[in-house]
């Protein structure tokens, strides 16, 4: 019988749907390999860094959905820095745009939810306590970051046996978490707002969609993905 390795990705978002096989008892040839992020660590590491000119954060809509607005609170509180939970139709992200100038023109510095419809203060409640009894927090290594702290989750002890980095520990063990970037590539520094995706060298030379060079030209949602096909500037 072949292994068979599930490699979970994505945000809060899709970290409870990675929960769900083990609530049953799973195929011994199943393991999963967990590649889940979390948010506010790397938000935090953006500010902390101070390099960034960001003043204010559109929050995900989807994450929210999840996890609630509670999680948003200390960025606000720590940098002053308003805050827009937002859907991701075009009235959600005018809205959320509108919501944060306002912040800004009158000093506040709160988290705001304009997706209402579907955010909750308390998030998925039965989803956030999948994720609790399933996963921990880990450091892990980010594109164009230092190594984060406790920016990652990881299958607790007691899902050992379907962890994929404890069974198939032997195949990964030298397995390099990022890989380095091409030379000129500036995704690191798209990612953490020093740039613009058309600032970096290789963007719509050498890096298109259909000859990425950087993690950012690679999927369809990623920064430069979208300015290429969208912001007129090749």
């Amino acid at each position: 019988t072949k292994d068979l390795v599930f490699v979970s990705v994505g945000f809060e978002t899709t970290a409870p749907s990675t929960c769900v096989p083990l609530q049953k008892e799973v195929p011994e040839n199943f393991s999963i390999y967990s590649c889940h992020r979390i948010c506010p660590p790397v938000l935090e590491t953006i500010l902390s860094l101070g390099e960034s000119k960001v003043q204010g954060f559109v929050q995900p809509g989807h994450v929210a959905v999840i996890t609630g607005l509670g999680m948003f609170n200390d960025l606000a509180a720590k940098y002053h820095l308003p805050q827009v939970v937002a859907g991701f139709e075009p009235l959600d992200l005018l809205m959320a745009a509108y919501m944060l100038c306002k912040q800004m023109k009158e000093g506040r510095a709160e988290v705001e939810n304009e997706y209402s419809r579907l955010v909750k203060p308390e998030g998925n409640v039965i989803a956030r306590k999948l994720m609790e009894d399933t996963f921990e927090p880990v450091d892990r290594a980010w594109r164009g970051f230092p190594v984060i702290k406790k920016s990652a989750l990881a299958l607790k002890e007691k899902y050992a046996y379907c962890d994929a980095t404890k069974v198939h520990e032997d195949i990964l063990a030298n397995t390099p978490e990022v890989d380095a970037e091409a030379k000129g590539c500036r995704c690191g520094d798209v990612l953490r707002g020093l740039i613009s995706s058309e600032e970096c060298p290789m963007f719509g030379r050498g890096c298109k969609p259909t000859s990425p060079m950087g993690p950012c030209m690679v999927s369809s949602e990623g920064g430069c993905n979208i300015a290429f096909r969208f912001s007129g500037k090749r």
